[in-house]
Order: structure tokens, then C-alpha cells, then sequence
């Protein structure tokens, strides 16, 4: 049997959503533009969805499926990330997932109050809307608990959206130097020739790694399955070889073209509106981050990129991305944005029951 994203429809979309993120892709990486790859596919993607484009009456976007896989893939990239002074690093963890705790805490508490006063949402909307991670549970919750679910995913939609147009362009004006594949950047492990027994092993991680993460129901189980197998054949010795380079830029482009794909069917006005309030949002949420930031670097030894993109309010995913591309502990960031998620979700469990008595 052919798989759906397999049949003539689908197939069309995915290549047409490729073809036009990978040329938005080029155009943001001659412009010099950080992480372009990712947002050149992102902004097109979303242009051409807001634009209401087709081809042949066919929308560009991106199977769920075949995204997942590339997610997985992420992982993997990960996973190779795993060396000596890394495994030390996680060591000292303990205190910046202190300083997650409180950071959720703070972020859910403000975000609320946006979202309840000024943007004038319903209790159980704004409270599902106000998670600082977690944009599958914050749907799925809300809408159990009766929340608006359009207006809960559009809105975390928006929240990851701002953070990974951000995030580069301040890291890059922090530095003053260009960043990600704008540099040049290679992935520690990438080449162009792998072995083929080193591909074997990389690509059987990304299915068992999915099937076993969600099997155990590990947190962001398509990311963090494949990428604790790829940890494990490289601590063990299986292979010392990483993706080839090309997976970086392709997964950028999948996952920025996915990303802005996911706007089709809401109108231009309640997106502007929600972007709105979102930049207020995530601007609160990158001066509390930059505040831990400020406290924590003087008792951690990472460098303060490091830091800034482990408390960055985004994507598990796309955050992974844009510490890869820079080479900024990817293991440590996304441990941490893993750990942002399931204080995020428990606390909102107990949070919401506790306010009204539901889910």
C-alpha cells in the first residue's frame, strides 16, 4: 500500500513547498541572513500560505510524516554531538534547570495576564495560550479542557514562529559576526563520503528511535528516540560519523517550509493580531531568559550563547536546529528545551485544575 504523502496530491505539494522554501533558502543566504536556510523556507512559506497560492489548485506545504522524519533525523544529528566534554558538561545542568523551573513559572504567569487582559482571550484560551512550551499539549489540553483551539494553536504557532526568526539575528548582532550556514558553518562529524555501515546505522536510528520513543513515551519522543540511539552508537563506538552535511540544510528547509504551512486557513487580520501580542510575549519572555542568563553565567561554565538559546521559548526542533547550525552545544540546549517541555506541561495540568477544577 502507498503511503498517503506518496500519492500524486501530496507528492506535488511536498515538492512545490521544497522548491519554493529551498529558493527562499538561497536568497536569504546570499543576502547573508543568519540560520537562511531555515528562515529563507520559513518566510516564503508562510508568504505564499498568507497569499493564498497554488499550483495547479495545489497549496505548497509539507506532510506531517514526512516532517516527523526529518525531526528524526535532527536527532540523530544530535546524538553525534555526544562526546567527552559534553556528557561533562550535563553535569552542571542542575542549575540551570533550576533556573527553567522558575523561568516557566514567571513566563506562564505574564504570558496570561497578556493574553486574559490586553488580548482580552477567554480564561481557559489564555491559560493554554500563555504555555511556554509544549504547542501539540497546549492544543490538545486546551481544547479538552474547552478552549478556543484555533486561537491556542495560532498563537503557538506565532510564539515559535518570532523565536526562530529572532533568536539568529540576535545571536548574530550579540557577536557581530554572521551565524549558522551564513558562515559557513560545517556539523561536527558531517562529511560529504560516509561509509556505507556508518549511513546504515544513522538511518536504522531514526525508525527505531521513533518507534521506541513513543513506545516509552519519552518527551518530544520524534526528536529525543533517535537522538538517545545515536548517542549511544557513538559513546559505544558503533560509528564515529555524523549526517552528511546536505541533511542540515534540507531539514531547515522542510521544517521552515512545515512551520509557515501550518498558518493556511487563518485570515490575515487575526494573524497580525496575534503576532501582536505575541511579540510582546516572547519580548517579555527574551528578557527574562536574558536575565537568567545574566545569573547563571557567572556560576556555569557555557558560553552565554549557549545559555540564551537553551531558554529560548521556541520549538524543541527548531531551537535543536539553530544550536546545531551554531555549533552551540546541541545536546546541552536540548536537554534543557526537553526539560522546559514537561515542567511546562505537568505544571499546566496541575495549574489549570486548580484554577477551575477541570482536565
Amino acid at each position: 500500500m502507498i503511503p498517503d504523502f506518496l500519492t500524486p496530491k501530496p507528492l506535488i505539494a511536498m515538492l512545490l513547498a521544497l522548491v519554493f522554501g529551498g529558493v527562499g533558502g538561497l536568497v536569504a543566504w546570499q543576502i547573508g541572513a543568519p540560520m537562511p536556510f531555515l528562515l529563507g523556507a520559513f518566510v516564503t512559506s508562510t508568504g505564499l500560505t498568507l497569499a493564498q497560492v497554488r499550483v495547479f489548485s495545489i497549496a505548497p506545504t509539507i506532510p506531517m510524516n514526512v516532517r516527523n522524519v526529518f525531526v528524526a533525523v535532527i536527532g540523530v544529528m544530535i546524538g553525534g554531538s555526544f562526546q567527552a566534554e559534553v556528557l561533562a558538561s550535563l553535569g552542571s545542568l542542575w542549575l540551570p534547570a533550576l533556573g527553567v523551573v522558575v523561568f516557566v513559572a514567571i513566563s506562564f504567569g505574564l504570558n496570561y495576564l497578556l493574553f486574559r487582559h490586553i488580548g482580552g482571550y477567554g480564561t481557559c484560551t489564555a491559560f493554554f495560550s500563555a504555555m511556554p512550551g509544549g504547542l501539540i499539549e497546549s492544543v490538545v489540553m486546551g481544547e479538552k479542557a474547552g478552549g478556543d483551539m484555533q486561537t491556542i494553536s495560532l498563537q503557538q504557532f506565532a510564539r515559535i514562529a518570532l523565536v526562530i526568526t529572532l533568536v539568529p539575528f540576535i545571536i548574530q548582532l550579540w557577536t557581530g559576526m554572521k551565524v549558522g550556514s551564513a558562515a559557513g558553518v560545517v556539523m561536527p562529524g558531517a562529511a560529504r563520503d560516509i561509509a556505507v555501515l556508518d549511513m546504515l546505522i544513522l538511518a536504522l536510528c531514526v525508525p527505531l528511535g521513533m518507534l521506541g520513543g513513543r513506545a516509552i513515551r519519552l518527551p518530544a519522543s520524534i526528536l529525543v528516540g533517535p537522538m538517545i540511539l545515536s548517542a549511544l552508537a557513538h559513546i559505544t563506538g558503533l560509528t564515529a560519523a555524523g549526517p552528511p552535511g546536505w541533511a542540515i540544510t534540507l531539514s531547515q528547509v522542510i521544517v521552515g517550509a512545515g512551520l509557515g504551512a501550518r498558518f493556511q486557513g487563518f485570515g490575515v487580520g487575526s494573524i497580525l493580531r496575534t503576532f501582536a501580542l505575541s511579540l510582546v510575549s516572547v519580548s517579555m519572555m527574551f528578557g527574562l531568559g536574558a536575565g537568567m542568563v545574566w545569573v547563571l553565567s557567572g556560576f556555569v561554565d557555557q558560553p552565554v550563547e549557549v545559555l540564551f538559546i537553551s531558554f529560548a521559548p521556541g520549538g524543541v526542533t527548531e531551537t535543536a536546529l539553530i544550536a546545531l547550525s551554531l555549533n552551540a552545544n546541541p545536546v546541552y540546549v536540548t536537554t534543557l528545551h526537553v526539560f522546559r517541555i514537561v515542567v511546562t506541561v505537568v505544571g499546566t495540568s496541575f495549574g489549570f485544575r486548580l484554577l477551575t477544577g477541570k482536565v
